[in-house]
């Protein structure tokens, strides 16, 4: 997921916070608030493509959104008796509001094919847009869509999924249009998108671990058990806030790293029973256990397979203890305050070696990030972010306070560096351009 992403996921976050802790009755909306929806910048021009529907298509799209995409816990209204808070049947596709307060609203809009209140007069392309770059229908950047997730998406998947939802039942269901103020509708405007979609191929599933790589990327594993705002422990390691209304009830997700602290040590029947009965109904509805259950035992084998190849991090998490301050994730949830932090051992290197990897790198057109030498440490800069110190924990591979991953540098045959990815599942490659 894109710096910027994460960054707008925190002014949003924030807007919850502050809605949740005041005191006194709001003041009315102001005109300045009117929250004129603006079009992207990034939005690319729609094209005429059609996707044919098949028995097929219609198969594998009903299995993959009613599964490990799980669009039907956003747009859907929810049975709030079921454990999992799992979508209710009559009305898949309805959307829902997920904040609405005098000053903002945010929805997740109605997919159904309702030509009125939902999709009904919706492209292909405008379902593929939404998907993998973020835009909606009508050109606007949208807020609560991980498209950074369903970018990865085959574009056979992609065809199935969009055939699938063009097949299932309209609902009228009208929801308010969004308002931010004009400052947050600006962010949206200018985040960085993808202008362009290459072909996405079928992935691997010459292996469990290949295909599980795929399920992961899909079903934001990654987003919600990762740490972003406070002390970042790595990606997968747990401490997200999922539930906290002011008392012993605080819930922060779960570390599902290859540490022993996390799944390292679990076996496929635990991991199938888990996500099968959202650990006897008492894993909070944020996780959308009551889609991920409808994937096939394959599949679940081929994710937990995948997980144990992460980065192991150790992060005790106990939901229901009492809550303390945990010095590994910065947030307070059971068992934290009897966590240690473990930094990796790092190794002695002549500072002259670190101007082969100084320079300029971009990530496609989404992020930037400079690696630079000062005071004879070597820093890294993403945009916007203060600098950032990289020490080498093996050979070409570097740790840095505050990032979910290790940086692995690749050289070419010059000595110098021509690219860095992130030692991540899915790595993300950042090439250099100077």
């Amino acid at each position: 997921m894109s710096k910027s992403s994460r960054v707008l996921l925190i002014i949003i976050g924030c807007i919850v916070l502050v809605v949740a802790c005041q005191q006194q009755k709001p003041a009315p909306i102001k005109k300045e608030l009117s929250g004129k929806i603006l079009v992207s910048k990034f939005a690319r021009p729609l094209t005429d493509i059609k996707f044919a529907s098949s028995p097929e298509r219609l198969e594998r799209g009903k299995y993959l959104v009613n599964g490990v995409l799980a669009c039907f816990s956003c747009h859907a209204q929810a049975d709030t008796m079921d454990p999992g808070w799992a979508p209710l049947p009559d009305k898949l596709g309805s959307g829902r509001m997920w904040m609405k307060t005098d000053s903002t609203h945010i929805a997740y809009p109605n997919i159904s094919p309702d030509r009125e209140t939902g999709a009904g007069k919706w492209t292909d392309d405008m379902f593929v847009r939404a998907l993998r770059e973020g835009i909606g229908h009508d050109g606007r950047a949208l807020v609560r869509m991980p498209w950074w997730n369903f970018r990865n998406l085959s574009d056979e998947d992609l065809a199935s999924v969009i055939v699938y939802i063009h097949s299932i039942p309209a609902v009228h269901n009208s929801l308010p249009e969004r308002l931010l103020t004009p400052a947050e509708e600006a962010g949206l405007q200018n985040e960085p998108r993808y202008m362009s979609d290459p072909p996405m191929p079928q992935p691997d599933s010459s292996t469990l671990v290949a295909r599980g790589k795929y399920l992961v990327a899909l079903g934001e594993c990654e987003g919600c058990h990762t740490p972003w705002y406070k002390r970042n422990s790595g990606f997968f390691s747990g401490g997200n806030v999922i539930a906290n209304d002011g008392t012993d009830s605080v819930k922060v997700s779960a570390n599902i790293s290859s540490g022993k602290s996390g799944i390292g040590t679990w076996d496929d029947e635990t991991f199938i029973r888990v996500i099968r009965t959202g650990k006897g109904g008492t894993l909070h509805h944020t996780m959308p256990w009551a889609s991920f259950k409808n994937m096939n035992d394959r599949d679940l084998k081929a994710v937990l397979a995948a997980l144990k190849t992460t980065e192991p991090v150790e992060h005790r998490i106990v939901n229901g203890l009492k809550p303390t301050l945990c010095p590994v994730c910065g947030e307070t949830h059971g068992y934290g305050d009897q966590n240690k932090i473990v930094l990796p051992k790092t190794n002695a290197i002549d500072s002259s070696l670190f101007i082969s990897l100084a320079g300029k790198y971009c990530w496609e057109t989404v992020d930037t990030a400079v690696v630079l030498v000062k005071d004879r440490k070597l820093c890294v800069i993403y945009r916007g972010s203060p600098e950032i110190e990289l020490k080498e924990i093996s050979k070409g591979k570097y740790y840095a306070e505050g990032l979910p991953y290790p940086i692995i540098f690749t050289k070419g045959k010059d000595g110098k560096a021509g690219s860095f990815y992130a030692a991540d599942l899915q790595p993300t490659i950042y090439k250099r351009v100077d």
